[in-house]
């Protein structure tokens, strides 16, 4: 029994499992979205307030490898079994629950399930007044971790929610935003701008009625920042929002001026001002980019596992010339933290990228493939298979290479495939260089070639500067090289720092020199 008034607990322990030694470890879990049973579904809230309190929770523990929310988003309201559930998230043990109410009390199930089998090991069952919301979190996360004791055979010691907020009508206030902000999401996502902004709005309202409800609670005034930040891709001035969502971030910081989240969101939002070009000061643009970079790393250094401050610094290192390192400390950080972030594709190939920009072959595989094996809809991805054919990582097999080329062009968006298509064209004319083909190199490559309407930013050019490298035609490549600089001029062409590698066989051309000293 739980020291808890008024809460009553029942046990049912269920048959014995007997498991093979194989499969995900019994410590890699997933907390699937506990279902509202009410009539009504009027309290869906609470469900998802209790787990997504107990993923927080669970993560917490060293001894645990705990999916993000994220990462069973997917499986909401779905028919696919436990079992499936498991293999997709490659996960041993799962946790799922429902709420119902009746009588003004609230009854909580929660079952402990084999990843493998899908049987269940044990499940526990108690109620308390409807009004007990911190309570029944409280509740849930030490019930839970004792079922997880028992199952793993390890120590799970989990600290209790309370002290956030001591006010249920505050906490009931920030779940009901919650799940405003989500359908938002989703409703932006179905291109329901309209819907999306009302609500927003309606988030928005019942985080401040939340402020008011704990005036000394961080998080409604935080989750009111993200909310402002959400607006700024739906509405006519994102600079407006944008200042909005940091002036709320002032707010929370002057109440803690070290919560690492805090410092994300100002992050985040003074990196996004960045990208928009939102200032045209030159200076004032540095200025905003080295405090985002600022904000950015005290966050990470202060919380490591904020897989979205990690990821934005990622692509913020990213527009810096010669940062690949950093590229893919933060990328490798990010993923680390949460796989299943919503911008894991981009993740993974900012991996790639930044691997194969470090001239690291065998690592920028390894993202590669992990980017094909989750992503495989997504050209990106076969395309960077096709890049590493042509180092000298494997033998050349250019059957392979016109096959992989197949997935690029079933992957690639119709108004981008005539691009993606010339790019992996020009990547097979490496292979077949290395191949030792060279005539049918240039043939395949001069066969990739668009005019400046399809490739107006002579992408293709660069690149196939490049093969022509592999092929051994140097005054082609820095031919075409010129006529990328010509229409590139403000940009760091990387001849001399980050891609340097590619032009290494160029080094000793007169006619290289006279290109790096501008004589284009």
């Amino acid at each position: 029994m739980l020291a808890v008034a008024s809460t009553s607990i029942v046990y049912r322990a269920t048959a014995t499992v007997v498991l093979e030694d194989m499969g995900p470890a019994l410590n890699q879990v997933a907390v699937l979205y506990f279902e509202d049973r009410s009539a009504e579904g009027e309290f869906q809230y609470i469900a998802d307030g209790l787990t997504e309190g107990l993923i927080r929770s669970l993560s917490q523990v060293s001894g645990l490898d705990v999916v993000s929310r994220n990462g069973v988003a997917p499986f909401r309201n779905t028919d696919i079994s436990r079992d499936s559930i498991a293999r997709a998230l490659q996960i041993g043990s799962l946790i799922i629950g429902n709420v119902e109410a009746s009588g003004g009390q609230l009854r909580i199930n929660a079952e402990l399930v084999d990843g493998g089998s899908g049987a269940a090991i044990e499940r526990v069952s108690f109620q308390l007044p409807v009004a007990s919301l911190i309570q029944a979190q409280d509740s849930v996360v030490q019930e839970v971790s004792r079922l997880l004791r028992t199952w793993i055979g390890e120590e799970v010691r989990v600290q209790a929610q309370r002290g956030a907020t001591s006010s249920d009508i505050a906490w009931a206030l920030v779940r009901r935003g919650e799940l405003a902000r989500r359908q938002a999401w989703d409703l932006a996502l179905h291109d329901d701008l309209s819907g999306a902004y009302s609500a927003y709005l309606s988030a928005d309202s019942l985080f401040q009625q939340a402020e008011l409800g704990d005036e000394t609670w961080v998080e409604p005034v935080l989750l009111r920042a993200e909310v402002a930040y959400s607006l700024y891709e739906i509405v006519d001035e994102p600079g407006e929002v944008l200042a909005e969502a940091e002036a709320h971030v002032e707010r929370a910081l002057v109440m803690d001026p070290d919560h690492p989240e805090a410092h994300m969101l100002r992050g985040i939002a003074r990196y996004t001002r960045w990208l928009l070009r939102l200032t045209h000061d030159e200076a004032e643009a540095d200025r905003l980019l080295d405090d985002a970079r600022i904000d950015l790393e005290f966050a990470v250094n202060t919380d490591a596992t904020l897989a979205r401050a990690n990821n934005t610094l990622s692509h913020l290192y990213y527009q810096r010339p010669g940062e690949e390192v950093n590229v893919v400390l933060y990328a490798r950080r990010a993923y680390e933290a949460d796989a299943f972030l919503s911008a894991a594709s981009d993740i993974l190939s900012r991996l790639y990228n930044g691997y194969y920009d470090l001239e690291q072959p065998g690592q920028a595989e390894r993202w590669c493939d992990e980017g094909l094996r989750r992503f495989p809809d997504d050209p990106r991805f076969p395309l960077c298979q096709l890049w590493l054919m042509t180092t000298d990582l494997h033998a050349p097999d250019v059957e392979e290479a016109w096959q992989m080329t197949e997935r690029v062009a079933a992957a690639a968006p119709e108004q981008e495939s005539p691009l993606v298509m010339g790019e992996a064209r020009l990547l097979v004319g490496g292979v077949l260089v290395r191949a030792d083909l060279p005539d049918s190199a240039r043939a395949v490559m001069a066969g990739a070639r668009l005019d400046r309407t399809m490739d107006p930013e002579l992408d293709l050019v660069f690149i196939e500067a490049y093969m022509r490298v592999l092929v051994g035609d140097q005054d082609e490549a820095i031919d075409l090289l010129k006529r990328w600089l010509v229409a590139h001029p403000e940009v760091d062409h990387g001849l001399e720092d980050g891609m340097n590698w590619w032009w290494r066989p160029l080094q000793s051309h007169p006619r290289f020199g006279e290109l790096l000293r501008g004589g284009v």
